[in-house]
């Protein structure tokens, strides 16, 4: 699982790395309490982590659990997919994210930031297909009557963590 706590644009103000601390403690914490067995925490960037773990149960519950930790957003869950979404050119993005040392079969470089919301990571393309283990969303184009659905389907109780036109959808779908 790639989960961020903050974005690249957030201020750094003075309780900014102990909010992280105690949110990535809390994360940690709903994980072994629901069971995931943690392998490895890798901190990726003062925001951005990679945890590998074992887990038998429903991952969409441990991924809501994980959301609901303030500022936290799962960007990737499953074994062939990771999704890493950072602000800056590809050179930084590698050498933050260390990519020359990452092993696949198939890498994706796409820049689409969105244009119906503001410019930062959890309004940039590609979306993990939430609650699909290894599956991404991108899409070339607008959609012109989101507004519309995303207040028809949050009046049923469904939930949305971007103002971008693609990252509203009931994929999102959770009651708070």
């Amino acid at each position: 699982m790639r989960y961020t706590l903050a974005d690249a644009n957030d201020a750094r103000d003075f309780e900014f790395a102990d909010r992280i601390r105690h949110n990535k403690g809390l994360v940690e914490q709903r994980l072994a309490r629901h069971g995931a067995r943690v392998h490895d925490v890798v901190e990726e960037t003062d925001y951005a982590y990679r945890v590998t773990f074992t887990y038998d149960g429903d991952l969409k519950a441990l991924t809501d659990l994980v959301e609901d930790v303030p500022g936290a957003e799962v960007l990737s869950l499953g074994h062939s997919l990771e999704i890493i979404k950072d602000l800056g050119d590809a050179e930084t993005v590698s050498e933050q994210y260390d990519l020359d040392g990452f092993q696949g079969t198939h890498a994706i470089g796409h820049v689409r930031m969105a244009t119906e919301s503001d410019v930062d990571i959890s309004g940039a393309h590609p979306y993990w297909a939430y609650p699909f283990n290894d599956v991404a969303v991108v899409h070339n184009g607008q959609l012109t009557n989101y507004f519309q659905w995303k207040r028809r389907l949050e009046r049923s109780g469904h939930r949305f963590q971007s103002e971008c036109d693609s990252r509203s959808s009931p994929s999102t779908s959770r009651r708070r």
